[in-house]
Protein backbone atom coordinates (compact mmCIF):
# COMPACT_ATOMS: atom_id res chain seq x y z
CA UNK A 1 0.00 0.00 0.00
CA UNK A 2 1.50 3.11 -0.86
CA UNK A 3 1.84 5.70 2.05
CA UNK A 4 -0.58 8.17 2.78
CA UNK A 5 -3.28 6.59 0.13
CA UNK A 6 -6.38 5.43 1.22
CA UNK A 7 -7.76 3.47 -1.76
CA UNK A 8 -5.51 2.44 -4.81
CA UNK A 9 -7.45 0.75 -7.75
CA UNK A 10 -5.11 -0.34 -10.07
CA UNK A 11 -6.17 -1.02 -13.77
CA UNK A 12 -9.97 -2.49 -12.04
CA UNK A 13 -12.23 -4.05 -14.73
CA UNK A 14 -16.12 -5.70 -14.64
CA UNK A 15 -17.36 -7.76 -16.76
CA UNK A 16 -20.81 -8.27 -16.64
CA UNK A 17 -22.52 -11.50 -17.88
CA UNK A 18 -25.80 -10.63 -19.07
CA UNK A 19 -28.30 -13.52 -20.03
CA UNK A 20 -31.48 -13.61 -22.42
CA UNK A 21 -33.25 -16.30 -20.23
CA UNK A 22 -32.29 -18.25 -16.92
CA UNK A 23 -31.83 -21.39 -18.48
CA UNK A 24 -29.00 -19.77 -20.83
CA UNK A 25 -26.66 -19.88 -17.88
CA UNK A 26 -27.34 -23.71 -17.54
CA UNK A 27 -27.14 -24.35 -20.84
CA UNK A 28 -23.63 -22.35 -21.13
CA UNK A 29 -22.67 -24.62 -17.97
CA UNK A 30 -23.81 -28.00 -19.29
CA UNK A 31 -22.46 -27.14 -23.29
CA UNK A 32 -19.70 -24.58 -22.33
CA UNK A 33 -20.71 -22.73 -25.14
CA UNK A 34 -21.36 -19.06 -25.06
CA UNK A 35 -24.68 -18.17 -23.90
CA UNK A 36 -24.42 -14.76 -22.88
CA UNK A 37 -23.08 -11.49 -24.34
CA UNK A 38 -21.26 -8.90 -22.10
CA UNK A 39 -21.22 -5.75 -20.36
CA UNK A 40 -18.22 -3.87 -19.62
CA UNK A 41 -18.75 -1.52 -16.60
CA UNK A 42 -15.22 -0.62 -15.77
CA UNK A 43 -12.41 -0.99 -18.00
CA UNK A 44 -8.89 -0.71 -16.86
CA UNK A 45 -9.81 2.15 -14.17
CA UNK A 46 -6.94 3.40 -12.18
CA UNK A 47 -7.29 6.07 -9.22
CA UNK A 48 -5.69 6.76 -5.73
CA UNK A 49 -7.74 8.59 -3.30
CA UNK A 50 -5.69 10.03 -0.89
CA UNK A 51 -5.91 9.64 3.41
CA UNK A 52 -8.72 12.71 4.69
CA UNK A 53 -9.60 13.23 0.70
CA UNK A 54 -13.29 13.68 -0.50
CA UNK A 55 -13.78 12.38 -3.90
CA UNK A 56 -17.00 12.71 -5.76
CA UNK A 57 -18.08 10.39 -8.60
CA UNK A 58 -20.48 11.83 -11.47
CA UNK A 59 -21.42 10.04 -14.93
CA UNK A 60 -24.38 9.11 -16.46
CA UNK A 61 -26.78 6.06 -15.72
CA UNK A 62 -24.50 3.09 -17.03
CA UNK A 63 -21.31 4.55 -16.28
CA UNK A 64 -20.13 2.57 -13.75
CA UNK A 65 -20.59 4.33 -10.82
CA UNK A 66 -22.48 2.04 -9.18
CA UNK A 67 -20.00 -0.88 -10.20
CA UNK A 68 -16.79 1.39 -8.41
CA UNK A 69 -18.29 2.25 -5.48
CA UNK A 70 -19.14 -1.69 -4.66
CA UNK A 71 -15.99 -2.98 -5.60
CA UNK A 72 -14.70 -0.80 -2.91
CA UNK A 73 -16.89 -1.68 -0.42
CA UNK A 74 -16.23 -5.14 -1.27
CA UNK A 75 -19.36 -6.08 -1.70
CA UNK A 76 -18.57 -7.08 -5.53
CA UNK A 77 -15.21 -8.75 -6.92
CA UNK A 78 -13.36 -6.88 -10.21
CA UNK A 79 -13.08 -9.39 -13.20
CA UNK A 80 -9.24 -7.99 -13.18
CA UNK A 81 -7.14 -5.89 -11.79
CA UNK A 82 -6.10 -5.06 -7.81
CA UNK A 83 -8.16 -2.92 -5.31
CA UNK A 84 -5.91 -2.27 -1.72
CA UNK A 85 -7.94 -0.40 0.84
CA UNK A 86 -6.49 0.68 3.81
CA UNK A 87 -8.83 1.20 6.90
CA UNK A 88 -12.36 -0.01 7.71
CA UNK A 89 -14.89 0.72 4.85
CA UNK A 90 -18.85 1.61 5.28
CA UNK A 91 -20.82 2.49 2.76
CA UNK A 92 -24.16 4.24 2.16
CA UNK A 93 -25.13 2.14 -1.30
CA UNK A 94 -28.58 0.47 -0.56
CA UNK A 95 -29.62 2.34 2.32
CA UNK A 96 -31.18 -0.87 4.58
CA UNK A 97 -30.37 -3.53 2.50
CA UNK A 98 -28.81 -5.82 5.29
CA UNK A 99 -31.93 -5.70 7.84
CA UNK A 100 -34.15 -8.32 8.32
CA UNK A 101 -38.00 -7.74 8.26
CA UNK A 102 -38.80 -9.58 10.92
CA UNK A 103 -36.17 -8.29 14.14
CA UNK A 104 -37.03 -5.14 16.09
CA UNK A 105 -35.44 -1.94 14.78
CA UNK A 106 -33.03 -2.56 18.14
CA UNK A 107 -32.48 -6.25 16.95
CA UNK A 108 -31.60 -4.89 13.44
CA UNK A 109 -29.15 -2.40 14.74
CA UNK A 110 -26.71 -5.25 15.95
CA UNK A 111 -27.61 -7.35 13.39
CA UNK A 112 -26.55 -5.04 10.91
CA UNK A 113 -23.14 -4.08 12.79
CA UNK A 114 -22.42 -7.81 12.80
CA UNK A 115 -22.45 -7.45 8.79
CA UNK A 116 -19.99 -5.05 9.36
CA UNK A 117 -17.55 -6.87 11.58
CA UNK A 118 -18.59 -4.95 14.66
CA UNK A 119 -19.21 -7.14 17.76
CA UNK A 120 -22.14 -7.12 19.74
CA UNK A 121 -19.97 -5.79 22.80
CA UNK A 122 -18.82 -2.25 20.59
CA UNK A 123 -21.91 -1.96 19.50
CA UNK A 124 -24.14 -1.80 22.43
CA UNK A 125 -22.02 1.39 23.24
CA UNK A 126 -23.61 3.00 20.18
CA UNK A 127 -27.23 1.85 20.40
CA UNK A 128 -27.85 4.88 22.08
CA UNK A 129 -26.61 7.44 19.25
CA UNK A 130 -28.21 5.27 16.67
CA UNK A 131 -31.85 5.66 18.34
CA UNK A 132 -31.42 9.62 18.93
CA UNK A 133 -29.99 10.22 15.34
CA UNK A 134 -32.87 7.71 13.44
CA UNK A 135 -35.69 9.93 16.20
CA UNK A 136 -38.62 6.87 15.34
CA UNK A 137 -39.63 6.95 18.72
CA UNK A 138 -41.16 3.71 20.70
CA UNK A 139 -40.96 2.07 16.90
CA UNK A 140 -37.26 1.29 17.63
CA UNK A 141 -38.71 -2.17 19.40
CA UNK A 142 -41.40 -2.47 17.00
CA UNK A 143 -40.50 -5.35 14.07
CA UNK A 144 -39.13 -3.38 10.56
CA UNK A 145 -41.81 -4.94 8.47
CA UNK A 146 -44.27 -2.29 10.45
CA UNK A 147 -41.89 0.76 9.84
CA UNK A 148 -42.93 3.24 6.87
CA UNK A 149 -40.31 4.19 4.29
CA UNK A 150 -38.63 6.99 6.03
CA UNK A 151 -38.83 5.41 9.31
CA UNK A 152 -36.62 2.51 7.49
CA UNK A 153 -34.16 5.52 6.01
CA UNK A 154 -33.43 7.27 9.44
CA UNK A 155 -33.17 4.22 10.84
CA UNK A 156 -30.06 2.78 8.23
CA UNK A 157 -28.68 5.79 8.00
CA UNK A 158 -28.55 6.12 11.46
CA UNK A 159 -26.93 2.61 11.70
CA UNK A 160 -24.33 3.04 8.77
CA UNK A 161 -23.02 6.55 9.99
CA UNK A 162 -22.37 5.21 14.33
CA UNK A 163 -19.83 2.53 12.49
CA UNK A 164 -17.29 5.79 12.43
CA UNK A 165 -15.31 4.34 9.67
CA UNK A 166 -11.75 5.15 8.10
CA UNK A 167 -13.70 5.46 4.49
CA UNK A 168 -17.25 6.18 3.99
CA UNK A 169 -18.50 5.26 0.53
CA UNK A 170 -21.79 7.18 -0.10
CA UNK A 171 -24.48 6.90 -3.03
CA UNK A 172 -27.16 8.92 -3.49
CA UNK A 173 -27.78 8.57 0.22
CA UNK A 174 -28.53 12.57 0.57
CA UNK A 175 -31.92 12.60 -1.72
CA UNK A 176 -33.73 9.98 0.67
CA UNK A 177 -36.10 11.16 3.90
CA UNK A 178 -37.68 14.21 4.00
CA UNK A 179 -35.69 17.86 3.88
CA UNK A 180 -35.41 18.08 7.68
CA UNK A 181 -33.18 14.44 7.55
CA UNK A 182 -31.92 15.45 4.29
CA UNK A 183 -30.22 18.61 6.11
CA UNK A 184 -29.39 15.86 9.01
CA UNK A 185 -27.69 13.51 6.74
CA UNK A 186 -25.58 16.76 5.01
CA UNK A 187 -24.48 17.69 8.47
CA UNK A 188 -23.64 14.47 9.72
CA UNK A 189 -21.37 13.85 6.34
CA UNK A 190 -19.83 17.24 6.67
CA UNK A 191 -18.66 16.73 10.48
CA UNK A 192 -17.07 12.71 9.12
CA UNK A 193 -15.11 15.12 6.39
CA UNK A 194 -14.19 17.96 9.08
CA UNK A 195 -12.28 15.12 11.19
CA UNK A 196 -10.28 13.99 8.30
CA UNK A 197 -11.98 10.78 7.21
CA UNK A 198 -11.67 9.62 3.74
CA UNK A 199 -14.80 10.03 1.52
CA UNK A 200 -16.01 8.33 -1.93
CA UNK A 201 -19.60 10.60 -2.75
CA UNK A 202 -21.21 9.63 -5.96
CA UNK A 203 -24.75 11.84 -6.59
CA UNK A 204 -26.02 13.78 -9.41
CA UNK A 205 -26.88 16.27 -8.09
CA UNK A 206 -23.72 18.96 -8.97
CA UNK A 207 -24.73 21.02 -6.15
CA UNK A 208 -24.00 18.37 -3.15
CA UNK A 209 -20.47 17.10 -5.35
CA UNK A 210 -19.05 20.80 -5.47
CA UNK A 211 -20.03 21.51 -1.26
CA UNK A 212 -18.54 18.30 0.36
CA UNK A 213 -15.97 17.07 -2.33
CA UNK A 214 -11.97 18.25 -3.00
CA UNK A 215 -11.84 16.16 -6.28
CA UNK A 216 -14.34 14.78 -8.66
CA UNK A 217 -13.74 11.84 -11.50
CA UNK A 218 -15.77 11.77 -13.98
CA UNK A 219 -16.56 8.25 -15.27
CA UNK A 220 -18.05 7.51 -19.19
CA UNK A 221 -18.80 4.51 -20.79
CA UNK A 222 -16.26 2.40 -17.85
CA UNK A 223 -13.68 4.98 -18.62
CA UNK A 224 -12.05 7.20 -16.41
CA UNK A 225 -12.95 11.01 -18.31
CA UNK A 226 -12.10 13.14 -16.09
CA UNK A 227 -9.99 13.64 -12.91
CA UNK A 228 -9.42 17.20 -10.99
CA UNK A 229 -10.72 19.85 -8.87
CA UNK A 230 -14.43 19.89 -8.39
CA UNK A 231 -15.64 22.86 -9.74
CA UNK A 232 -13.71 21.92 -12.99
CA UNK A 233 -14.82 18.36 -13.29
CA UNK A 234 -18.11 19.50 -12.71
CA UNK A 235 -18.24 22.78 -15.22
CA UNK A 236 -17.23 20.37 -17.76
CA UNK A 237 -19.27 17.47 -16.84
CA UNK A 238 -22.67 19.99 -17.06
CA UNK A 239 -21.42 21.52 -20.08
CA UNK A 240 -21.51 18.08 -22.04
CA UNK A 241 -24.85 17.41 -21.09
CA UNK A 242 -26.18 20.61 -21.81
CA UNK A 243 -24.34 20.43 -25.27
CA UNK A 244 -25.86 16.39 -25.43
CA UNK A 245 -28.95 17.61 -25.33
CA UNK A 246 -28.48 20.65 -27.82
CA UNK A 247 -27.59 18.09 -30.14
CA UNK A 248 -30.43 16.07 -29.70
CA UNK A 249 -32.96 19.14 -30.35
CA UNK A 250 -30.88 19.96 -33.74
CA UNK A 251 -31.40 16.45 -34.88
CA UNK A 252 -35.06 16.20 -33.87
CA UNK A 253 -35.28 19.50 -35.65
CA UNK A 254 -36.53 19.70 -39.11
CA UNK A 255 -33.76 20.67 -42.14
CA UNK A 256 -33.40 23.51 -43.48
CA UNK A 257 -31.70 24.69 -46.29
CA UNK A 258 -28.77 27.26 -45.37
CA UNK A 259 -28.00 29.54 -47.66
CA UNK A 260 -24.65 30.27 -49.29
CA UNK A 261 -22.83 33.25 -48.24
CA UNK A 262 -21.62 33.53 -51.76
CA UNK A 263 -25.39 33.92 -52.97
CA UNK A 264 -26.14 36.24 -50.19
CA UNK A 265 -26.55 40.02 -50.53
CA UNK A 266 -25.24 41.03 -47.53
CA UNK A 267 -22.91 38.32 -45.52
CA UNK A 268 -20.89 38.07 -42.50
CA UNK A 269 -17.64 37.21 -43.69
CA UNK A 270 -15.59 36.98 -40.22
CA UNK A 271 -16.02 37.17 -36.38
CA UNK A 272 -13.16 37.52 -33.94
CA UNK A 273 -13.90 36.97 -30.64
CA UNK A 274 -11.48 38.09 -27.22
CA UNK A 275 -11.14 36.43 -25.26
CA UNK A 276 -11.43 33.19 -27.55
CA UNK A 277 -11.73 30.01 -25.03
CA UNK A 278 -12.02 31.16 -21.23
CA UNK A 279 -13.50 34.44 -20.26
CA UNK A 280 -13.73 35.05 -16.29
CA UNK A 281 -16.79 36.80 -14.64
CA UNK A 282 -15.79 40.56 -15.22
CA UNK A 283 -13.65 40.18 -17.73
CA UNK A 284 -14.48 42.47 -21.23
CA UNK A 285 -15.19 40.20 -24.54
CA UNK A 286 -15.68 41.70 -27.80
CA UNK A 287 -16.45 40.21 -30.90
CA UNK A 288 -14.77 42.06 -33.48
CA UNK A 289 -17.02 41.02 -36.97
CA UNK A 290 -16.45 41.84 -40.55
CA UNK A 291 -19.41 42.44 -43.03
CA UNK A 292 -19.44 42.40 -46.99
CA UNK A 293 -22.25 43.41 -49.10
CA UNK A 294 -22.65 43.12 -53.05
CA UNK A 295 -25.14 46.01 -53.45
CA UNK A 296 -23.69 49.11 -51.22
CA UNK A 297 -26.94 50.25 -52.12
CA UNK A 298 -29.01 47.55 -49.51
CA UNK A 299 -29.16 48.85 -46.33
CA UNK A 300 -28.77 46.48 -43.00
CA UNK A 301 -28.54 45.92 -39.40
CA UNK A 302 -26.99 43.72 -37.13
CA UNK A 303 -28.24 41.73 -34.49
CA UNK A 304 -26.64 39.64 -31.33
CA UNK A 305 -28.34 36.70 -29.44
CA UNK A 306 -25.90 35.39 -26.28
CA UNK A 307 -27.18 31.35 -25.81
CA UNK A 308 -25.97 28.95 -23.36
CA UNK A 309 -24.59 25.97 -24.54
CA UNK A 310 -28.10 24.32 -24.50
CA UNK A 311 -29.55 26.91 -27.00
CA UNK A 312 -31.19 28.78 -23.98
CA UNK A 313 -31.46 32.27 -24.89
CA UNK A 314 -29.59 34.77 -22.53
CA UNK A 315 -29.75 38.04 -23.88
CA UNK A 316 -30.36 39.40 -27.76
CA UNK A 317 -29.57 43.43 -28.59
CA UNK A 318 -29.79 44.91 -31.99
CA UNK A 319 -28.33 48.20 -33.67
CA UNK A 320 -31.90 49.88 -33.67
CA UNK A 321 -30.60 52.50 -31.88
CA UNK A 322 -27.67 53.22 -34.48
CA UNK A 323 -27.50 54.67 -37.94
CA UNK A 324 -28.18 51.90 -40.89
CA UNK A 325 -25.14 50.40 -42.27
CA UNK A 326 -24.31 50.55 -46.27
CA UNK A 327 -21.83 48.41 -48.15
CA UNK A 328 -18.68 46.74 -46.57
CA UNK A 329 -18.50 47.40 -42.32
CA UNK A 330 -16.24 46.65 -39.38
CA UNK A 331 -18.17 46.22 -36.71
CA UNK A 332 -17.00 46.08 -33.24
CA UNK A 333 -19.66 44.39 -30.15
CA UNK A 334 -18.33 44.48 -26.26
CA UNK A 335 -19.53 43.20 -23.48
CA UNK A 336 -17.15 45.41 -21.19
CA UNK A 337 -17.12 44.02 -17.56
CA UNK A 338 -19.08 40.09 -18.62
CA UNK A 339 -21.14 39.70 -15.62
CA UNK A 340 -21.67 35.72 -16.92
CA UNK A 341 -20.87 33.21 -14.19
CA UNK A 342 -19.74 29.69 -14.64
CA UNK A 343 -21.44 27.93 -17.94
CA UNK A 344 -20.37 27.61 -21.81
CA UNK A 345 -21.95 30.24 -24.20
CA UNK A 346 -21.77 31.23 -27.58
CA UNK A 347 -23.18 33.88 -29.46
CA UNK A 348 -24.81 34.51 -32.94
CA UNK A 349 -24.16 37.20 -35.29
CA UNK A 350 -27.42 37.93 -37.39
CA UNK A 351 -27.51 40.41 -40.60
CA UNK A 352 -30.90 41.66 -41.24
CA UNK A 353 -32.91 44.32 -43.15
CA UNK A 354 -33.65 47.87 -41.56
CA UNK A 355 -37.40 46.24 -39.97
CA UNK A 356 -35.35 43.61 -37.83
CA UNK A 357 -37.91 40.84 -40.47
CA UNK A 358 -35.45 39.33 -43.38
CA UNK A 359 -32.30 37.85 -42.38
CA UNK A 360 -29.44 37.70 -44.62
CA UNK A 361 -27.19 36.05 -43.11
CA UNK A 362 -25.85 34.48 -39.92
CA UNK A 363 -23.29 33.14 -37.87
CA UNK A 364 -22.22 31.87 -34.69
CA UNK A 365 -18.73 32.20 -32.81
CA UNK A 366 -16.58 29.77 -31.10
CA UNK A 367 -17.68 28.70 -27.52
CA UNK A 368 -16.19 30.15 -24.40
CA UNK A 369 -16.63 29.31 -20.64
CA UNK A 370 -16.96 31.13 -17.73
CA UNK A 371 -15.06 29.27 -14.64
CA UNK A 372 -17.06 28.17 -11.96
CA UNK A 373 -15.42 30.33 -9.15
CA UNK A 374 -18.81 29.90 -6.58
CA UNK A 375 -20.80 27.16 -5.54
CA UNK A 376 -24.04 29.79 -6.16
CA UNK A 377 -26.02 28.67 -8.35
CA UNK A 378 -27.41 30.57 -11.90
CA UNK A 379 -25.13 32.16 -14.99
CA UNK A 380 -25.45 35.44 -14.01
CA UNK A 381 -24.12 37.70 -12.25
CA UNK A 382 -27.07 40.55 -11.02
CA UNK A 383 -26.16 43.75 -8.72
CA UNK A 384 -27.55 43.22 -5.06
CA UNK A 385 -27.71 43.84 -1.77
CA UNK A 386 -28.70 42.43 1.57
CA UNK A 387 -31.06 45.11 3.70
CA UNK A 388 -31.07 43.16 7.06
Amino acid sequence: MVEGVAIDIRDVSKVYRLYQRPIDRLREMLSRGRNHKEFIALNGLTIRVRKGETLGVVGENGAGKSTLLKIISKTLRPTSGEVVIDGMVSSLLELGSGFHPEFSGIDNIYFYGSLLGIPSSEMKKRVEEVVSFAEIGEHINYPLKTYSSGMHVRLAFAVAMAVQPDILVVDEALSVGDLYFQKKSTDKILSIKEKGNTIVFCSHSLYYINRLCDRVIWLKNGHLEMDGPASEVTQAYETYQLKKEADKKVEAAPRVPVKSHDTAIVAIHSLILTPSATVRSGDDLTVEMEIVSLDDSVPYRLAAVLFRIDELRILGIGTDAHKLLYGNSKVTLCFPSLQLKEGTFYLRIHVMDENFVHKYDTKATEPFTVPKESIEPGFVNLPYKWIM
